[in-house]
């Protein structure tokens, strides 16, 4: 008689195919953030991996972003070790120079004659140049977007069958709203972030005393699956934060809280007290498996009855510094959960409660998107929840 353990379990994540080019299937077919626009400067290039595949950026002449693949075709050198001129790329090896398009514009070895120029078949018999420029093939070139201080990629095959656009960080731009970026690299694959993101339960106990603490309280919830997004709506207006709480409601106004999912990998977390609130967007972008960048942009609008701007400006600093303790609090408990799922047979088959059903839709979504998004997908559904916090 067999052990109810010997039972083959599968695996509610697969984690491996997730972070595969070759195996994501429709996860690809969207923009994914490479880099915040201040970390590419015009005069140098910026190393990333995206699903696996090296990519180096550089902004063109125009300033425009570009990124390749990150290998030289003559030796295979890094070229994100090279230089940027003119907005062109300098491989470290052999001073290979690329354009933004990824198409070789100079061999210094071949000799002046062809430095600087983009040389076409006739001026190569021409010049009597072996090899030349024009006949090297090109890198792989990927199409980048940018917008709301963020850089994006597209991996899949053809941008124009992009499942979405990028997406828009909250309040960029508009009066009254303070925005700032936060980039954490987690040791963990995206999934298993973004239900982190989108998680109550888990405050009280990680971020206790920073963000809430237990107080067996009742909370009706309504989960809503629909169009690619997963919504939890939280019916508690009575919430009791701590910290950030406090200061953005100190006239004790009710509560509207809600965490969002978005298709591939979009988490949006938006307290609001009347006036005054936050929004806490995270964008996250596969490196590996267990790898994985975080774009966090925190936006955020002080009560308007506070004495004068200069309050704003003053908090600043300790809001920045808060928000960085309690991703660093997650950063560990991530890491603590990717030890487990690696360690031996068996990792990643989850158990689950009603607490957990946003995170079995968001699996859904995220699975039917990894088997290659055949047919209509997950259907759309709307159910009421209890939990406790």
């Amino acid at each position: 008689m067999r052990h109810p353990h010997d039972r083959p379990q599968v695996p509610a994540v697969d984690l491996e195919a997730e972070a595969d080019l070759a195996r994501c299937g429709a996860l690809k077919d969207f923009w994914y953030v490479a880099c915040l626009s201040t970390e590419l400067p015009a005069n140098k290039p910026l190393a990333r991996t995206v699903f696996g595949t090296g990519l180096v950026l550089f902004r063109g002449p125009d300033g425009a972003p570009t990124a390749l693949r990150d290998r030289c075709l003559h030796r295979n050198a890094r070229l994100s070790k090279g230089d940027v001129f003119d907005g062109r790329l300098g491989c470290p090896y052999h001073g290979w120079v690329y354009d933004a398009s990824g198409a070789v514009v100079e061999i210094p070895a071949l000799g002046p004659p062809q430095r600087g120029e983009k040389l076409d078949a006739g001026a190569c018999a021409h010049e009597g140049l072996k090899p030349a420029p024009c006949d090297l093939g090109r890198l792989a070139r990927f199409p980048t977007r940018e917008q709301d201080g963020l850089v994006y990629v597209y991996l899949g095959e053809d941008v124009t069958r992009a499942r979405a656009e990028p997406f828009r960080v909250p309040y960029w731009g508009e009066r009254g709203w303070t925005v700032y970026f936060m980039v954490t690299r987690f040791a963990n694959g995206v999934t298993n972030l973004v239900e982190n993101f989108m998680d109550v339960p888990h405050t009280s106990f990680v971020h206790r005393g920073w963000f809430r603490n237990p107080t067996r309280k009742r909370v009706p919830s309504t989960v809503k699956r629909h169009a690619g997004r997963v919504r939890m709506t939280y019916l508690q207006e009575e919430d009791a934060l701590t910290g950030l709480g406090r200061l953005f409601n100190p006239r004790g106004l009710p509560l509207v809280h809600t965490d969002e999912f978005i298709v591939p990998n979009v988490t949006r977390v938006d307290y609001q007290w009347g006036d005054s609130g936050f929004a806490i967007n995270s964008q996250c972008t596969p490196i590996g498996p267990t790898d994985t960048l975080v774009y966090t942009a925190i936006s955020y609008r002080l009560p308007v009855d506070l004495p004068g701007a200069w309050v704003g400006r003053a908090l600043t600093p300790f809001v920045r510094w808060y928000t960085r303790q309690v991703i660093q609090q997650d950063v560990l408990i991530m890491e603590t959960q990717r030890q487990g799922l690696t360690d031996g047979p068996g990792g990643g088959v989850y158990s689950g409660t009603e607490a957990d059903l946003h995170h079995a839709d968001v699996e859904a979504y995220r699975r039917w998107l990894r088997e290659g998004a055949q047919g209509p997908g997950p259907e759309d559904a709307e159910r009421d929840v209890v939990f406790w916090v």
